[in-house]
């Protein structure tokens, strides 16, 4: 299998799990592969087309997620960790692709105001969720709840990045939990007395 095929099982993968988190188990194809899969698209000046990542809403159902997050899959990167971004001197840090994978989703993060969620698996490892989750303009609170215990990550562009495995993800953050944050209740308006004719 070469190594378009493998990323593409991966994704397909991916997909998956995150409809099936998504949905708390009721469907596996919520999420899939986006058209622009592979790549963060720009146009003219560097700025970000409406949707980038590596997945997109098939229904509406899971389109308040991609309104807020942007997701990106990476498979492989066997010889790089994400210690590289603490101890590859600086020099040579631009040219690590943990460096690459990070800065770019960040950077996406930032100009569009979004969350950011990378799912990466080295081969014969687990799978890790990171999740860029402080966005501090958009006044929605972290996602990541204060007593976990997560991997933090300082990315190129000085976010913080919380990572954790796969299976401790869909157990501590729960689906329900960022949709109340991404989309709050609207309080009911009190009702106008009726005038009397």
């Amino acid at each position: 299998m070469n190594t378009k095929q493998k990323g593409n099982n991966f994704e397909r993968d991916c997909s998956r799990r995150l409809s099936l988190w998504w949905t708390n188990g009721k469907r596996d194809d919520a999420i899939w592969r986006s058209a622009s899969s592979g790549a963060l698209t720009t146009v003219g000046n560097g700025r970000y087309l409406a949707h980038t990542g590596d997945f997109a809403a098939t229904d509406g159902e899971a389109e308040l997620l991609f309104k807020h997050v942007i997701i990106e899959a990476k498979r492989g990167y066997n010889r790089y960790s994400v210690q590289d971004l603490l101890d590859v001197p600086q020099a040579a840090l631009t040219k690590s692709p943990t460096y690459d994978m990070f800065h770019k989703l960040s950077a996406a993060c930032s100009v569009q105001l979004k969350y950011g969620m990378l799912l990466w698996k080295r081969d014969r490892r687990e799978l890790l969720v990171f999740f860029r989750d402080r966005l501090y303009p958009l006044g929605i609170p972290p996602i990541v709840p204060e007593n976990a215990i997560w991997i933090n990550v300082l990315c190129p562009d000085g976010v913080w990045m919380s990572g954790v495995p796969w299976s401790r993800f869909k157990s501590t953050v729960s689906a329900d939990r960022l949709r109340s944050l991404l989309a709050p209740p609207v309080a009911l308006s009190e009702s106008t007395p009726s005038t009397p004719s």
